[in-house]
């Protein structure tokens, strides 16, 4: 069976409970394996360290896609355009979270009607014609020289599961991903449940992983999960919004480098 590993998609759960797993976390569990949709991909070997990744903002550059999408979605619902800042103050977390924080004057009909529309756009972006969204530079090389050297790798993303599957097909990251988990999965960043849950669903402790993000959202979670927490500079947070972050990068090279210092 082909394995289905932005917030914009799902695979098989595990037969049985997460093993550790504290009663909170193993409803939230329960919760996504009643919805058949929770990502480990068959086969995966044991590792000792795993490395678990936001995606926008950290490895694709969405930036322009995102404020495009949201400034469309302000037009066709007759709100005023955001700013870039308001918008990637709150790229990260669930979208429905997100356009709450960014419109807090507004009821939960414009709210609804302002996810609709984005999730409208969004998609039209990405079904035009030859769109690609870029990668950073050194992403890909550095996610399959981690693979090839025995890591776990995971995703936690406010993204959608059709997000999270389109993004591992357009990248060819399928084998890539041990376990993916995703804004559909459960609650939003800085919960820590999505970095739990790719944890639990390895079966690894929390002084084995790390948490690679470009958001004080992504930093939260990490601290929340006791996860070690590395802050990117490149994407929709700022240095100084990381302050959560055990160590800050500022390319992939460094980014290599901290992590095979992780111990």
């Amino acid at each position: 069976m082909t394995p289905k590993p932005l917030g914009f998609g799902k695979g098989d759960c595990p037969p049985e409970p997460l093993r550790g797993a504290p009663p909170n976390l193993q409803a939230d569990w329960d919760s996504t394996r009643k919805k058949g949709e929770s990502q480990i991909r068959p086969g995966a070997p044991e590792r000792i360290k795993m490395a678990v990744f936001d995606v926008d903002g950290t490895l694709v550059d969405s930036r322009s896609s995102i404020f495009r999408a949201a400034t469309e979605a302000a037009e066709a619902t007759g709100l005023t355009p955001p700013s870039y800042d308001q918008v990637r103050s709150i790229v990260g977390i669930s979208l429905f979270e997100a356009i709450v924080q960014m419109l807090p004057d507004h009821d939960e009909t414009t709210h609804r009607a302002y996810q609709s529309a984005f999730q409208g756009s969004f998609l039209r972006i990405h079904e035009t014609s030859g769109f690609h969204e870029t990668l950073y530079s050194g992403a890909d090389d550095l996610l399959r020289r981690l693979k090839s050297d025995g890591w776990f790798l995971g995703m936690a993303t406010g993204q959608s599961r059709r997000g999270v599957n389109r993004c591992l097909n357009s990248y060819d990251w399928h084998d890539l991903f041990d376990a993916t988990f995703c804004a559909d999965d459960g609650p939003s960043k800085p919960h820590p449940h999505m970095l739990q849950a790719n944890l639990k669903a390895l079966g690894l402790d929390p002084h084995q992983a790390v948490m690679i993000g470009d958001t004080g959202h992504d930093m939260r979670m990490a601290r929340e999960a006791r996860v070690h927490a590395i802050g990117v500079s490149w994407g929709f947070h700022t240095v100084e919004e990381l302050d959560q972050a055990d160590h800050i990068v500022h390319d992939f090279k460094e980014l290599e480098t901290a992590l095979y210092a992780f111990r």
